[in-house]
């Protein structure tokens, strides 16, 4: 079976605690990775060599790399179908939320903050969901 890695990507320390806790109290994920720019994220994904697929929580504006940039550099990659993205931003901008539908693993844009509510929606989105059957 796939394996399903959770990064949460912000330059927030506060938000990533936060995040984290929430996705695993919501059971998204046990372990999230937390990388502060779309460059860490972007490569460690490009130094690992497994079948893993990524549900990648991504914030638009960071220093080094922005959401935007790490989404041109996932689309470069091999097997781009792998990276399902979660736009989460405190921007509230129509341009930003068009501009992620250009973007084919962009499955979502979310506006800061995760909650319990979001993390079962996010758990329900079609093309993930089948790595969240078989909880108990």
């Amino acid at each position: 079976m796939e394996n399903l890695k959770v990064l949460i990507v912000d330059d927030d320390p506060v938000v990533v605690l936060m995040h984290k806790r929430i996705v695993a109290n919501c059971n998204l994920s046990n372990a999230p990775l937390t990388f502060k720019n779309g460059k860490e994220a972007f490569e460690y994904i490009s130094n690992t060599n497994d079948n893993s697929v990524y549900l990648v929580l991504l914030d638009i504006n960071m220093p080094v790399m922005n959401g935007w940039d790490f989404l041109n550099s996932i689309q470069e990659m091999p097997n781009d179908s792998r990276f399902f993205v979660m736009m989460v931003s405190s921007s509230v901008s129509e341009p930003d939320k068009e501009k992620a539908k250009e973007y084919s693993q962009v499955i979502g844009y979310l506006e800061k903050n995760l909650n319990a509510t979001v993390c079962k929606e996010i758990k329900n989105i079609d093309a993930i969901s089948h790595f969240f059957t078989e909880e108990a």
